[in-house]
């Protein structure tokens, strides 16, 4: 009895600490961002001034200025552009080719299905300059269209290994009783492989968000156009700016608009992104 009260308290201990260390690394997460989101309603002359303290009056027209005069509006209908076409791209060719390994036999389905897992040991670096050499062949240097073909075409081993599990699970009866009723591949791909799958693909496409969203190497290198930078590399130039600008609270502005999406989309999504990814696990 004694001993069972002594690990109880032990427990509890323990669950104290983790609690604790969890608070300690939240607020080592939350403190930057609200030191920028309150920095961001300052004035120049309160920044350097005190770093630290509190505006004395909320300047929201910074964020009119980071959106209108630093370009930030531009850099997120860019940045809109580039990650529709992208998502949507990407979604047709992994859904094609994981509809392809998850549901039909042939032959050397599993040496592919390996070698894309594989392509995972290759780094994004190591592929960046033959990249570069083929889009400037192909004239897609400098444009949103050739960023997003870029982007939408990359094999994403994640997204294979996720979608793959997914549609292994779902009945084969209900594609033999398609083809049984006339319909082609292509129909059975569109109208019942594609809706089956669609827990999965928002699932694979918040991630592509976030991939996408933060990608900083690859606009860099492959946009020259100052007008068609996304979000990532924008806020990178402005900053580079601020050397000779020195408006410091507006650039801050810009940080918090540009951390706005992603905190929304995994505020939204995160729960449904858990259900889905143990769903995934099961039927794999």
């Amino acid at each position: 009895m004694a001993k069972d009260v002594g690990m109880v308290k032990r427990l509890e201990v323990e669950d104290v600490v983790i609690r604790v260390l969890l608070a300690l690394l939240a607020l080592a997460i939350l403190l930057p961002l609200i030191w920028v989101f309150y920095t961001s309603l300052k004035t120049n002359q309160e920044f350097f001034l005190s770093a630290w303290k509190m505006p004395e009056v909320l300047r929201w027209n910074n964020y009119y200025r980071a959106w209108a005069q630093l370009g930030i509006g531009k850099s997120f209908l860019n940045t809109i552009i580039l990650l529709t076409g992208a998502m949507l791209l990407n979604t047709f060719l992994v859904g094609l080719g994981c509809y392809t390994l998850a549901r039909f036999d042939f032959k050397g389905r599993n040496i592919v299905y390996w070698y894309i897992i594989g392509s995972y040991f290759i780094t994004g670096l190591n592929t960046m300059v033959t990249g570069y050499i083929l889009m400037r062949q192909l004239g897609l240097l400098n444009s949103l269209f050739g960023l997003i073909i870029n982007y939408g075409a990359s094999p994403i081993v994640f997204n294979t290994l996720i979608l793959t599990a997914f549609m292994k699970g779902q009945p084969k009866e209900l594609d033999e009783a398609a083809y049984i009723d006339g319909a082609s591949y292509w129909q059975t791909f569109w109208h019942i492989g594609i809706p089956l799958a669609r827990p999965a693909l928002l699932t694979i496409n918040v991630f592509n968000f976030m991939g996408y969203y933060n990608n900083f190497i690859k606009p860099l290198l492959y946009i020259r156009d100052p007008d068609k930078y996304p979000l990532s590399v924008a806020i990178y130039s402005m900053s580079q700016s601020m050397t000779y600008r020195a408006d410091w609270v507006t650039l801050f502005a810009g940080f918090v608009m540009m951390m706005v999406p992603t905190i929304v989309v995994y505020a939204v999504f995160q729960n449904y992104i858990t259900k889905n990814l143990n769903i995934g696990a099961l039927k794999g």
